[in-house]
């Protein structure tokens, strides 16, 4: 019996289609076959294709995959891997080295002191890390200079910012940055830097005061730096423009405090030298000097000459004295 000619035709259209899908799904390779036979084009991105879960969590697949991103200048990616593996592996042998790396990454990531300077405390603060959870390890030398390198840089990004506001006569953002520096940067050069600018600051402000305790503050404790004779010159043009101000007695016993520091009125006080100092005034010895912490203070008007009187003399030598007279400032001080 002769199958009609329709019936025939579905059944050859039926076994065509399905030749050519059975063909199609053959000739595409899947993409195990395809990872694996691919070439690789060198990155360390593509060795780690194929790696199971597992892995990811292997300290040397971390540690390859952060060195890669650090050697191709990837640091914000290299961070982020060094981060990972001191998560995971904290007690490994290379965690030093990856706290190192961490912190180098940071480093590289600075610009100029007109930018951003996060990086250079996220930097400054990793190297501190390194030093505090690996004492001793072979880094902690290169630690020590890359933590003075970011202090000096946050130094200077202070005086750029106080510098910007002086020139715009923000004198008081000025002198706010200023502080800034010498309080948090007492040991660096950039603070006699401060203390210079700051003094500048406080006179254009109309305080000749403060703007001479700063200079006394630099000439004294900065006698090596360059700002040194400059500070003198402008102590001496406080000295002229105003003939009430006061001027330290000796520099040598100058307190940083500045507030509680003892001053001779202008008329007593000696001239500047050439050499950069201030002489002693003829009337204080070197042993009335070195005697005068021992003298009783008494209770002197503010703004007056303090002078010991011979009542508190013999109250203070009288041992059934009841109690101590006032006490506000040492006897032979400018009080202020």
């Amino acid at each position: 019996m002769t199958m009609p000619t329709t019936l025939t035709s579905k059944i050859a259209l039926a076994i065509l289609a399905t030749s050519l899908l059975v063909a199609g799904c053959s000739s595409t390779p899947d993409k195990e076959t395809t990872a694996k036979n691919t070439p690789l084009s060198g990155t360390d991105e593509q060795i780690f294709v194929g790696d199971t879960i597992e892995m990811n969590y292997d300290p040397n697949v971390i540690m390859k995959r952060a060195e890669s991103f650090h050697d191709k200048e990837g640091y914000a990616e290299a961070i982020v891997e060094y981060q990972h593996f001191l998560d995971l592996h904290r007690n490994h042998v290379l965690a030093p080295y990856a706290q190192y790396r961490l912190s180098l990454s940071h480093f590289k990531m600075i610009k100029t002191i007109d930018r951003d300077v996060s990086p250079i405390e996220k930097a400054r603060d990793q190297f501190i890390k390194l030093m505090q959870t690996h004492p001793g390890s072979q880094y902690e030398a290169e630690a020590r200079t890359k933590i003075g390198e970011c202090e000096d840089l946050l130094a200077q990004h202070h005086l750029f910012v106080a510098e910007f506001y002086y020139k715009k006569e923000a004198y008081l953002a000025a002198a706010k940055r200023y502080k800034l520096v010498i309080e948090s940067y007492p040991h660096l050069e950039a603070a006699a830097e401060a203390k210079y600018e700051l003094a500048k600051t406080y006179k254009d402000l109309g305080a000749p005061d403060w703007s001479r305790d700063w200079l006394v503050a630099l000439v004294r404790e900065h006698p090596q730096h360059k700002l040194r004779d400059d500070g003198l010159k402008m102590l001496a043009s406080l000295q002229k423009e105003h003939p009430d101000l006061v001027v330290a007695q000796n520099l040598g016993t100058l307190n940083t405090n500045l507030l509680t520091t003892s001053f001779l009125p202008l008329n007593q006080s000696a001239p500047i030298a050439s050499s950069g100092i201030l002489a002693k005034t003829s009337s204080l010895s070197s042993d009335s000097t070195t005697t005068a912490p021992n003298l009783t203070k008494v209770e002197c008007e503010l703004g007056a000459w303090c002078e010991p009187s011979a009542a508190t003399e013999s109250n203070s030598a009288s041992a059934t004295s009841p109690a101590p007279a006032p006490v506000t400032c040492p006897p032979g001080v400018w009080c202020e």
